[in-house]
């Protein structure tokens, strides 16, 4: 009976530890086709968006090299320069400074990190 008793203790902490362990994970919701003023490759996933008050944020990841992304930004929006690269990152920026793209390498990919300052540029 203590072994029964012993048994099911331990499944309630596995399911326990489980459940804490899925809570902590960040929300992945669809990724969409804009972000704001910001434009978003079409296999873009795993977005995470932070949006709630500004500066707004929205994480992605996409299947394209840095140099790839890099390249796709500057012809969707002409206006991102780039004005930072240090250890692997590319930090593209509108004149105002007001968008903010962070392109960073990925394991299979590109980790991209959206940033909109301004709260005149919200279209949502």
């Amino acid at each position: 009976m203590k072994f029964l008793g012993a048994l099911t203790l331990s499944a309630l902490f596995a399911v326990s530890f489980t459940s804490q362990a899925e809570s902590s994970q960040p929300d992945v919701a669809a990724c969409p086709g804009d972000f704001y003023s910001i434009n978003m490759p079409g296999d873009a996933v795993q977005c995470q968006r932070f949006d709630d008050d500004m500066p707004a944020s929205l994480v992605f990841h996409t299947p394209m090299e840095n140099q790839q992304i890099i390249d796709w930004y500057k012809e969707a929006m002409p206006e991102l320069d780039v004005v930072s690269q240090f250890n692997g990152r590319v930090v593209l920026a509108a004149q105002q400074n007001n968008i903010r793209v962070v392109i960073s390498p990925d394991n299979d990919g590109s980790q991209i990190d959206l940033l909109v300052i301004d709260t005149l540029l919200a279209r949502q």
